[in-house]
């Protein structure tokens, strides 16, 4: 017979994992999104190289967004691969547990979050007042 309450656990966890990857591909999209969609907007704009110096900031938040989601998918990595060693051999203790990669992953997800809000408000902001 089946243990439904084992399965239950294990298809919320496989849910839990595909939640999240989406999650973190959605940060990289929207960071690396804007960056693109920056640089358009400059290549294309009459006062594209008279307003670059004024959207820095809001680009490098951008790019520090990208680099942020790129460390939260490594730390989500190691995440999975404390809780794999915790799991199979739970009397070795080696490294970080799985809940402090699971809060590194989580503040730099924050980071990422936080970087594409302030790209995204300062660059409205720079780009619709006039110098």
């Amino acid at each position: 017979m089946i243990d439904l309450k084992k399965e239950h656990a294990l298809e919320t966890y496989r849910s839990l994992i595909a939640i999240s990857l989406a999650g973190l591909k959605t940060l990289m999209l929207i960071n690396g999104g804007a960056v693109v969609a920056l640089l358009t907007y400059l290549g294309q704009s009459p006062q594209g190289p008279g307003l670059a110096p004024r959207v820095l900031w809001a680009l490098g938040s951008f790019v520090a967004g990208v680099v942020f989601s790129v460390c939260a998918f490594f730390c989500s990595y190691q995440t999975q691969f404390a809780l794999f060693n915790e799991t199979v051999s739970p009397a070795t203790k080696s490294g970080l547990s799985h809940m402090t990669w699971q809060r590194i992953t989580i503040a730099f997800i924050s980071l990422s979050c936080g970087a594409f809000i302030i790209g995204a408000f300062s660059s409205v902001w720079l780009l619709s007042h006039k110098a």
